[in-house]
């Protein structure tokens, strides 16, 4: 129940909003109403009366041939060729990399609404094969425009060696200072390489030669700048966490169409309702609108947007985004999309 809700349900919402009725429109309302008869019939005995209400909207509605009642109605039996392993096994595995990216971001501060330049998956060639079959689906859920798929962990990480001054300082006392510097001044990746390998170092100091063994300094992994991580089971996510010009307006459009939206719902538009968007704002949010004007319109079945007083049968709300106020008014269009 919670893979679809928050999962199939969401992720196929532009497939539900479309105009057109084409095969993959069908498809998703056939897969939906599917899931949704099924659970209501195995929810019968445990939830009769909300099961009941929604067995007579999208089944006796439609269907009066239909048993009576939802508990007229036969135990749903499993149909196993209708069982796809891999593409469930793959669909985790997007769910996963999506998990560990919204992740990064809660602990960045970053909401998925702001667009991100670019995100690093490090893990092995079979799960990266798979990775990459819903890398469209994965950049559009985490909001990022480019993933990097590679098994090599260099691309999301840099490396720091530092001297144990417990064993090194002890060891060599006032040269301890020397140590570190040395080490600071050599391939900080080529030098966790050696320790990590088991491999020991020699240094020169004050013309004395030391010998410098793996469990004498401590080698730390940390994201490379500007990156934030995340990581289970072998797979490694990175995010770019810089946030230009141009995607921070990016990020204003799309609060401005969470914003369009919600307003829809207030007004008590029909989820296919066509609009009309009015708006009043300041310098930055107008270039906003102006610049991203098809996909606002596109996103909130907006007919027509125009910087102008709304007319007084709009519903009217006001906003405070990036400092500036901002006032929309939406209107039922006339003519709706058949």
């Amino acid at each position: 129940v919670e893979e679809l809700s928050t999962w199939y349900i969401r992720r196929s919402r532009r497939r539900f909003w479309k105009s057109e009725k084409d095969e993959d429109k069908n498809a998703a309302y056939t897969t939906l109403y599917t899931c949704l008869t099924t659970l209501i019939k195995m929810l019968a005995p445990f939830i009769p009366f909300v099961t009941e209400e929604i067995y007579q909207n999208i089944v006796r509605s439609v269907d009066p041939k239909a048993p009576e009642s939802v508990h007229h109605e036969r135990w749903p039996k499993p149909n196993d060729e209708l069982i796809d392993e891999e593409l469930m096994a793959d669909m985790d595995l997007a769910i996963k990399i999506c998990s560990l990216g919204r992740s990064v971001r809660g602990r960045s501060g970053i909401k998925i609404r702001q667009p991100l330049s670019k995100m690093i998956v490090v893990a092995d060639k079979e799960t990266l094969n798979r990775i990459n079959k819903l890398k469209e689906l994965i950049v559009e859920e985490l909001n990022v425009k480019d993933m990097l798929l590679t098994t090599n962990r260099d691309e999301a990480l840099e490396y720091a060696v530092k001297p144990r001054p417990d064993i090194l300082g002890r060891k060599y006392g006032s040269k301890f200072p020397k140590i570190q510097k040395a080490l600071e001044e050599l391939d900080a990746h080529d030098l966790a390489e050696t320790f990590k390998s088991g491999r020991s170092i020699s240094l020169k100091i004050e013309d004395e030669r030391i010998e410098i063994h793996p469990d004498e300094v401590e080698v730390l992994t940390r994201p490379k700048e500007n990156y934030a991580i995340a990581e289970e089971n072998n797979i490694l996510v990175a995010i770019d966490t810089r946030i230009t010009d141009d995607l921070r307006r990016e990020g204003l459009a799309r609060d401005i169409v969470r914003r369009i939206q919600n307003q829809r719902k207030e007004a008590n538009f029909k989820i296919a309702d066509w609009i009309e968007t009015y708006y009043e704002a300041g310098p930055e949010l107008t270039r906003v609108f102006e610049e991203f004007k098809d996909y606002i319109a596109n996103e909130t079945l907006s007919k027509v947007i125009r910087r102008s007083e709304p007319p007084e049968e709009a519903y009217i709300a006001t906003y405070k985004i990036g400092g500036e106020t901002l006032k929309i008014g939406l209107v039922k269009a006339e003519e709706q999309s058949s």
